[in-house]
């Protein structure tokens, strides 16, 4: 929502004015201001390719196999996983990213590095020096760490929390050239949209909804819909997180 400067921490629904009442989860005293950022200079940083290069992108899979198997991925892919709090999105997200073979970042916006945290992992079974974790940090930061570092997927838990907006994920993929996938977490309103705008679920290739720790296929430029989706964790452990 353009010209936003509150935001429910229940669902994460945005307004441009202070209402006693959240609209979206009806959740009383529920707003608190939103955190807007300056332009990061990632935002003025062009995309520049060449026909060769997009050709080779055009029909490439990204594998991440062990994960989620029946989800197709393409080059470059922006993927939404949503969902309430506690259904299991950013332990879907872990995974996820964890399947793709090469150093990964992860934007920890919402929880930073704490215990939580760590206990997700472990039970993602996350556990390689080169699922880099980062908080508290700006756009430019990480942009300039997964460029460093070559990630081949990267993460922003949460979209809301860290101000990324829709058009600003599809940037960092022309930019950062080495991402293969980036995968954005978004709180959900009541009605199970993305909380804040419909330009994520419009921006983005592939949308995941994620429910008491089961996921299914809402959108993909990449395959057909029906029948797609399954269990956020293959084991017993479905805690969410």
């Amino acid at each position: 929502m353009s010209g936003s400067t509150w935001r429910c921490v229940g669902c994460g629904a945005l307004f441009a004015d202070y209402f006693a009442t959240c609209s979206s989860c009806w959740r009383v005293k529920s707003l608190v201001p939103l955190g807007h950022r300056l332009r990061a200079r990632a935002d003025y940083e062009p995309g520049v390719s060449n026909a060769r290069a997009l050709a080779s992108l055009a029909w490439r899979k990204v594998e991440h196999a062990g994960a989620y198997d029946p989800l197709m991925l393409g080059a470059s892919a922006l993927v939404l996983v949503s969902g309430a709090p506690g259904s299991g999105k950013s332990s879907m997200s872990c995974r996820l990213a964890n399947a793709v073979k090469g150093p990964v970042l992860y934007i920890a916006a919402e929880e930073g590095i704490s215990p939580s945290l760590a206990a997700r992992l472990l039970r993602c079974g996350v556990k390689r020096a080169d699922f880099h974790v980062l908080t508290r940090a700006s756009v430019d930061t990480a942009v300039a760490f997964a460029t460093k570092h070559k990630c081949v997927a990267a993460v922003v838990d949460s979209v809301q929390e860290a101000v990324w907006q829709a058009h600003e994920l599809r940037h960092v993929l022309e930019v950062v050239t080495s991402l293969d996938v980036l995968v954005a977490v978004a709180q959900v309103t009541k009605e199970g949209a993305a909380a804040g705008s419909n330009a994520y679920q419009h921006e983005c290739d592939v949308h995941v909804r994620v429910e008491s720790m089961a996921w299914s296929l809402a959108k993909s430029r990449y395959q057909d819909l029906a029948g797609i989706g399954g269990t956020v964790l293959p084991s017993k452990e479905t805690e969410a997180a």
